[in-house]
């Protein structure tokens, strides 16, 4: 399918999903390209099954949606398929529970029924110019290659892979020395017990003790299980030390060892579990991810790079298009995360600097590459706030390919 549209969009995810519906129903004609099958990013493809960062931060108030738009549309809507009436509070945060599939589901309904939205699947770009006033790319799939034009483009990739195919120098931020760590996520079925915080305690020291007698690797000391909306259902997550500073998400050899050991470990999880645990007696082999659960990878350097002390002062700007509130949950290593709070229950902004770049006219980005620091990417990494960010993305380039018509 070539051809030109007002807008394309790159990436499913969360915050690709949400800049493409933005954009159509700003009245752009809109392309979304997602090289996987199913759209929702780490949400379905790594089963990452919390959507944090929807809610206003101050939890000694009644939780409110902290994004309207796409962010409320979609937790609503999640809250409706999966019979929740409230999300969970959790210490000093507010999350709801999703489920992957579910979410792929939405996003399909709400993308089929926008008449100026083309999604393909099984597609990504392999190349990037400038072309008069738009862009022309180069996407392929399936062995099929198409040339494509658009007025204006959002890269959702969760990489920043637009800068690099661009090949426009000093738009990546310095790798940080140390990323955030990966994370494997599946799902264990048939599992009883009441799955509250005591359940989930002892389980950890019955792993602790089986690491200790060496019947699992030591990389099971970074799993931690969480209940589904469904009953019987729970996840396992698995944080994953990765080699530690040789860990590159952008290697594809570093990306394979580290999905073989998190499908290692879970198995090893399982078959301990099952045989030494009477909740897990009747759990099937558990359903695996498609991809790891990627963290931090590159992302651009905007007119605006937003920073940790930015949000922890909960600043705000004159421009600001969306609404940061997850702290800063830092994993740089499989032992869990380190959290640095705002300084008050307030939400901080995200001024629309951190999603272009005043010298790529008509280039735009959102999600896990938007422009951030290693500190403030920590907060608006998480699903709720990508989607914030998609849609604002969506709404510029819908609003700059309306100008260049």
């Amino acid at each position: 399918m070539s051809g030109s549209w007002d807008v394309i969009v790159a990436g499913g995810g969360s915050a690709g999903t949400a800049a493409a519906l933005a954009a159509a129903r700003a009245g752009a004609r809109t392309l979304l390209l997602e090289r996987h099958s199913l759209l929702g990013g780490m949400g379905a493809q790594a089963l990452v099954h919390t959507f944090c960062g929807l809610f206003h931060p101050d939890v000694s108030r009644p939780w409110a949606w902290l994004n309207a738009g796409v962010p409320a549309e979609i937790g609503a809507r999640m809250m409706e398929v999966t019979g929740q009436t409230a999300p969970d509070l959790m210490g000093k945060v507010y999350v709801l529970r999703q489920h992957p599939s579910l979410f792929a589901g939405i996003a399909d309904e709400l993308c089929s029924t926008e008449p100026l939205l083309t999604r393909l699947s099984g597609v990504e770009w392999t190349a990037l110019r400038r072309v008069g006033g738009g862009w022309e790319l180069e996407a392929a799939g399936k062995g099929a290659r198409q040339v494509l034009a658009a007025r204006a483009l959002v890269d959702c990739t969760g990489d920043a892979s637009g800068a690099r195919l661009a090949g426009c120098p000093g738009w990546l931020l310095p790798r940080a020395a140390r990323l955030y760590r990966p994370a494997y996520v599946c799902a264990f079925h048939h599992v009883s017990g009441g799955q509250d915080d005591t359940w989930r305690l002892n389980l950890g020291g019955r792993i602790v003790r089986a690491v200790q007698e060496g019947r699992l690797p030591a990389a099971a000391l970074g799993a931690g299980f969480r209940a589904s909306p469904f009953k019987g259902e729970v996840f396992l997550t698995v944080d994953l030390e990765a080699g530690q500073d040789e860990w590159d998400p952008l290697d594809p050899a570093k990306r394979a060892g580290v999905e073989a050991e998190g499908r290692t470990v879970a198995l090893a999880l399982w078959r301990e579990l099952r045989a030494a645990h009477p909740d897990f007696a009747q759990c099937p082999p558990p359903v695996l991810p498609a991809q790891a659960g990627i963290r931090e990878s590159d992302c651009y350097a905007g007119d605006h790079v937003l920073t940790g002390d930015e949000l922890a002062a909960c600043a705000r700007f004159d421009d600001e298009v969306a609404l940061a509130g997850w702290p800063m949950e830092k994993r740089e290593n499989a032992r869990g995360p380190k959290f640095r709070f705002f300084e008050r229950a307030e939400p901080a902004g995200i001024p629309a600097r951190c999603l272009r770049r005043s010298d790529a006219p008509g280039l735009f980005f959102a999600g896990r590459c938007l422009s951030a620091d290693h500190e403030a990417l920590a907060s608006v990494r998480v699903m709720g706030t990508c989607m914030a960010t998609g849609e604002a993305a969506g709404r510029m380039a819908a609003e700059h390919a309306c100008l260049q018509r």
